[in-house]
């Protein structure tokens, strides 16, 4: 065999291990990249099963306590957003963009959550404080009826933002499932909080938006005071 095509062999060689190398490097950073995500998912299905559970106690969601804690879940989603976007997803581009769109429904899901109970918590108050001041006061008091009307007022307003809060939350139950089939192929169906789970958090929350309705209705057409 001649010296050149020996060194054309060994050139060959060389080239084919580095070639092998590469890829075993390739393939290797592209299961470092999914396991990263795979742990980002489960934290945050963790997290997003926790919220969903809260509308089954409106008592405890309905406080400064429960309210902190999905504005803390939506702080935690923030971060893992962020985690994801630091990570080199161009090895897995379809993996990294269903997880994105899980994560931002996700953190959109608890900060109106929260703000949907914030508000339900206000609106209680307010209905509270005009069926009082309706009640108690006499109509013939000076600025009776400037009092009652500002506190109506502001009980709609309340009542207002709350309904726009509570119907993102329904929809964004719903944008949740459409990411869910998305993803679940991906990740599989064990790492994410289950589609009867997400469905319940929803009905729950608008059997409450029910209730809330009849409590400003009836604050609002009680008989006047004499």
């Amino acid at each position: 065999m001649s010296r050149t095509l020996q060194i054309v062999i060994a050139i060959a060689a060389l080239l084919a291990l580095a070639a092998g190398g590469s890829l075993y490097w390739s393939q290797h950073k592209k299961a470092q990249l999914r396991g990263d995500i795979a742990a980002l998912v489960g934290q945050a299905s963790a997290r997003l099963r926790a919220a969903f559970s809260m509308e089954a106690d409106q008592n405890a969601a309905d406080s400064a306590e429960g309210v902190s804690r999905l504005e803390q879940y939506t702080a935690e989603f923030d971060k893992q957003v962020d985690a994801l976007h630091a990570m080199d997803t161009g090895r897995d581009s379809p993996l990294a963009e269903a997880t994105e769109d899980f994560l931002t429904t996700a953190r959109q899901i608890t900060m109106y959550q929260g703000k949907m109970h914030r508000l339900r918590i206000d609106v209680g108050a307010d209905a509270q404080a005009l069926t009082e001041h309706i009640r108690t006061a006499n109509m013939r008091e000076r600025g009776w009826i400037g009092a009652a009307l500002q506190k109506k007022e502001l009980l709609e307003k309340k009542y207002f933002d709350y309904r726009l809060a509570s119907d993102a939350y329904s929809d964004l139950a719903r944008t949740y499932l459409a990411n869910r089939r998305k993803l679940a192929p991906l990740v599989g169906e064990a790492a994410l909080v289950e589609e009867a789970v997400a469905i319940d958090a929803r009905d729950r929350a608008r059997e409450a938006a029910k209730q809330t309705a009849a409590v400003v209705e009836q604050a609002k057409q009680l008989p006047q005071a004499r």
